[in-house]
């Protein structure tokens, strides 16, 4: 029988990092998986092209993600259509709250946490969204993720190390 785990004792791999403005949820993913700063993410950013000031909707797509991940040793998917988190690999950006019309949501870091033995698997999704309920920063387990269906995902893997010459 599975049991939800108590999300007071849930200890994620990734901290989470919250978003600073209304668009940065993406900046902000990526500062959990780098474990670096969203100002850093935006210095980075900067450097690829991103301007200074907003609105930086138009600028943070597939390929902006891809190259702020490749420089801090990950490797990034193409933006692929799900409807399921059993759709995901392991680690993702996955996109949330989306609207097609608009074609905009917001993204969300998701995680299928596999316990050392390799039996068991726990899915969560950080939130970096500034929820006045803190209930809703860490969602746990398939019950809780129900709540918040993705649309999209970036799935998020570590860049292979090269043999050395």
């Amino acid at each position: 029988m599975a049991t939800t785990p108590n999300p007071n004792s849930f200890q994620p791999t990734f901290r989470r990092v919250a978003q600073q403005g209304r668009h940065d949820d993406t900046f902000a993913v990526i500062s959990m998986l780098t474990g670096k700063t969203t100002d850093a993410i935006f210095r980075q950013a900067e450097g690829l092209g991103l301007p200074k000031i907003g609105p930086f909707h138009v600028w943070i797509d597939g390929d902006m993600i891809a190259k702020l991940l490749a420089g801090n040793g990950l490797v990034a998917t193409v933006w692929k259509e799900c409807s399921s988190y059993k759709d995901l690999p392991e680690v993702a950006i996955v996109m949330v709250d989306y609207d097609a019309d608009w074609e905009v949501g917001r993204c969300v870091l998701y995680h299928r946490g596999t316990s050392s033995d390799g039996k068991t698997a726990q899915p969560y999704v950080v939130d970096p969204y500034p929820h006045a309920d803190s209930k809703l920063h860490l969602r746990i387990g398939t019950a809780e993720l129900n709540g918040l269906p993705p649309s999209w995902f970036i799935g998020v893997m570590q860049m292979a190390k090269t043999a050395g010459k």
